[in-house]
């Protein structure tokens, strides 16, 4: 979904910070919602592709540390950097590509380290349930990417240096596995070449994606896919709490981990991303929850025939719309005291006309 961009006084002549503003609203959209805060990038095939606040301070950083002084030098991380936003994109795209052939809308897409920070919706969530098989092979499309990639990279990293070291690495600290990228055919280059340290960039950074979004919490796919084995014996909705829900746990278990070993430290912040996507996922859910309540968003078909001479007088529907997305992006405790009395009023009116 396109996030709304913030409007209040952005186009007021007047106003000496319009500019400033404008720029504000174009990076952090509706302001509210966090995955929403990016950069534009590309637009490939009508996809609008946009790189996360996250990724753009993580890439900085990264550049900070190949300054003199510190032990990773730019021959090394320049490469790491480059080929995690080229797999995150290929990635997103393949995904993009079979969620389009399976029926779903993709209009943009965020960008993180570690792939994409939103998935694919194949439907109006309040019409019909979605097509599980469509969603998994969606979900699966990643994973196939990055098994494709594999032997691509670790073949020739493995020829060239006659060692199969080369391929191995510690994913919390890939640069101490740099030591054994030597060329098998001179050994007596005193400096690896920075061809070299490319495929070997790209081979870390795939195996690295690749086992990350086996962790069953968003915004990884395994979270999708433990949804949909769950939407078998709870339901649709259920099965999206309770995804969201058991992420929230795995994300503190994996912060704990994080936190405890020193070499780590990668698991934390991935940990604090992955809460706050299924903080988000769960509100939105509250939203799903409540727009089966209210008039304009029914549990039934909605090409169902009704009587309008007996329905009742219902609450305005922009305002319902507006008090939804509101609790979509950032939950029940933002609304304001008669905000949750017109949400009231349109529910109890729902449950009579029922």
């Amino acid at each position: 979904m396109d996030q709304p961009e913030w409007k209040s006084s952005y186009d007021n002549d007047g106003d000496r910070f319009a500019g400033i503003k404008k720029v504000l609203a174009r990076i952090f959209g509706d302001g509210e919602n966090p995955l929403a805060w990016g950069f534009p990038l590309i637009t490939i095939k009508g996809i609008h592709i946009k790189i996360h606040l996250i990724m753009v301070v993580y890439l900085l950083a990264q550049l900070i540390f190949t300054m003199p002084g510190h032990n990773a030098g730019a021959i090394f991380v320049v490469p790491i950097l480059g080929a995690m936003v080229i797999l995150a994109l290929l990635r997103e795209l393949a995904k993009a590509h079979i969620a389009r052939r399976n029926g779903a809308q993709i209009n943009h897409i965020m960008l993180w380290p570690l792939g994409g920070l939103e998935q694919p919706q194949f439907d109006d969530q309040f019409d019909h349930e979605p097509e599980p098989k469509a969603e998994l092979r969606t979900a699966l499309a990643g994973t196939a990417l990055h098994l494709v990639l594999i032997p691509i990279f670790l073949i020739p990293l493995v020829v060239l240096t006659g060692s199969w070291q080369s391929i191995i690495f510690n994913p919390f600290s890939p640069s101490f596995s740099i030591h054994d990228l030597v060329l098998a055919s001179d050994q007596t280059i005193p400096q690896t070449p920075w061809w070299l340290v490319t495929i070997w960039a790209f081979h870390v950074v795939n195996v690295i994606i690749l086992i990350a979004n086996f962790i069953p919490m968003y915004p990884f796919d395994a979270a999708t896919i433990l949804r949909l084995i769950l939407t078998n014996k709870q339901g649709d909705l259920a099965a999206r709490h309770t995804t969201a829900f058991s992420g929230l746990w795995v994300a503190t278990a994996v912060g704990l981990v994080g936190i405890i070993f020193v070499d780590a430290k990668m698991l934390l912040a991935i940990a604090i991303v992955a809460g706050i996507v299924c903080t988000i996922e769960r509100r939105r859910l509250q939203f799903l929850d409540y727009a089966q309540m209210v008039p304009g968003y029914p549990k039934s078909d909605p090409n169902q025939d009704s009587n309008p001479e007996s329905a009742p007088e219902q609450p305005n529907h922009a305002d319902l719309d507006r008090i939804l997305e509101k609790i979509s992006t950032t939950g029940m405790d933002s609304l304001s005291r008669s905000e949750r009395r017109t949400l009231k009023k349109a529910t109890e009116l729902s449950r009579k006309t029922e």
